[in-house]
């Protein structure tokens, strides 16, 4: 894989810091996946990143990003690597637009969205961005599946590419299969 030039000092640093090649925080946010929202989105403001798959966005409050799930804070270091690439693509104060799905809320009160971030080239969908970067997997959720067939890809490709936390065997234990202790712990 050839990288980009500005890719060298970024990846001394993060070799200094003792993050394997490949598990870097996402650069630039991928191009690709879904083209814009289906459903008229709901402007919102990110106001704090709770973990990888969780922010709270000012006025709608917390949401959990649908289609797709990250390591939890627990599976140390995988949880924390998830948290900060979700960081990386929408930091406090970004201006994002949520878009629902079938089911607004989930059962612990969480609106459940899609997320985008408009780009000059046009929107991305942070949920499939964090997916094709290697930081999420596939987690569907009927009836929300929306996106299903573009996070299959991107999950297929990411792994392929061996991107993210693909790279340093961050899914040996997904997060679903971690929260129900079927692994780690």
């Amino acid at each position: 894989m050839r990288r980009a030039p500005w890719m060298l000092p970024t990846l001394l640093v993060l070799l200094a810091c003792g993050v394997p090649p490949g598990a870097e925080a996402p650069g630039p946010l991928p191009a690709g996946g879904p083209p814009a929202p289906v459903q008229p989105p709901v402007p919102c403001t990110v106001t704090r990143v709770v973990d990888g798959d969780t922010l709270d966005c000012d006025p709608i409050g917390r949401i959990r990003l649908l289609g797709m799930d990250t390591p939890e804070p627990a599976q140390a270091p995988f949880g924390a690597r998830a948290t900060e690439a979700l960081r990386a693509m929408a930091p406090p104060g970004t201006p994002l637009l949520a878009e629902g799905d079938v089911e607004a809320r989930d059962r612990y009160g969480r609106a459940l969205a899609y997320l985008w971030r408009e780009m000059k080239d046009g929107p991305v969908q942070l949920n499939w961005a964090l997916v094709r970067t290697g930081y999420a997997v596939l987690l569907t959720y009927p009836p929300n599946v929306r996106h299903v067939e573009a996070f299959t890809a991107a999950q297929a490709a990411a792994r392929d590419e061996g991107v993210g936390l693909w790279a340093v065997d961050g899914f040996a234990c997904i997060p679903r299969d971690f929260r129900a202790r079927r692994c780690g712990r």
